[in-house]
């Protein structure tokens, strides 16, 4: 009975999620004048170049966050998993403290932390890029995530290479890494949805409209130019849906190595 409630209950919530892209879509190829099938809106839009500009924007700011992430989160993670030491766990617990802090909270901090830089130093940080992907690098969801994973990886590896006389930097490489594949994977997936669909960091830190984001523009098309606004929502899903789909493997071997344990 209870195997039968969770599959009712799992397909009622996709069909909740689904549901809203499925209409998206098909609004998609309807014509202005909801009489049929028509591509109009997806010609309007390959010619639209302020759609274009901000959908590279979006392309640039994820990729930052992503790779800046991976290389601050692997190491973070690595040293967590294998220092077991007082200040190791007392940084541990603050990580966590700093993950459930939510996000709105952070944004004040960040704004005096950028103003500070700017009048002190002379950097200016407010109003570029930087202001955005900097606080997506330093994202505490994905030192907690993977050094749960790091932990799971079996002792003897650990072992073995400190008796060949590896260095740290070396096991980090050679071992952790490509054991850890399917999961950093998966955080480069969820880190992207999450980046990709950022709104409340661009509108506080970036000024100039031709910085923003494409997820910024999607909340104004539909009162600017409803003629493209469901062909824009489409293609701006699109990668996405791609990423999902070509990480679904990775994401089931992940968890089927965790079950297996």
């Amino acid at each position: 009975m209870k195997k039968i409630l969770y599959k009712i209950l799992s397909v009622i919530i996709v069909i909740m999620f689904l549901v809203p892209i499925l209409y998206t879509v098909i609004q998609s190829f309807i014509d202005e004048n909801h009489m049929g099938f028509s591509l109009h809106q997806y010609f309007n839009i390959a010619f639209n170049s302020e759609y274009f500009s901000l959908y590279f924007n979006s392309i640039f700011i994820s990729l930052g966050i992503i790779v800046g992430q991976l290389i601050v989160s692997i190491g973070a993670a690595y040293y967590f998993a294998r220092k077991k030491s007082k200040l190791a766990n007392a940084i541990f617990i603050l990580y966590i403290f700093l993950m459930l802090l939510p996000l709105q909270i952070t944004l004040i901090p960040n704004m005096f932390l950028y103003n500070g830089i700017e009048k002190y130093i002379g950097i200016k940080i407010r109003d570029t890029y930087l202001a955005v992907v900097l606080p997506g690098i330093f994202s505490t969801m994905g030192v907690f995530f993977l050094k749960q994973f790091f932990e799971t990886i079996p002792k003897s590896l650990y072992e073995m290479a400190n008796i060949d006389g590896a260095s740290d930097f070396k096991i980090l490489i050679s071992i952790v890494i490509p054991y850890s594949k399917n999961a950093i994977l998966a955080l480069c997936a969820l880190n992207f949805i999450e980046s990709w669909n950022i709104v409340e960091q661009a509108l506080v830190f970036i000024d100039t409209q031709t910085k923003y984001p494409l997820s910024l523009y999607l909340n104004t098309m539909y009162e600017t130019d409803r003629s493209i606004f469901y062909a824009g929502n489409v293609v701006f899903l699109f990668p996405v849906i791609c990423l999902l789909m070509k990480n679904i493997e990775s994401i089931k071997k992940m968890i089927s190595k965790e079950q297996g344990r």
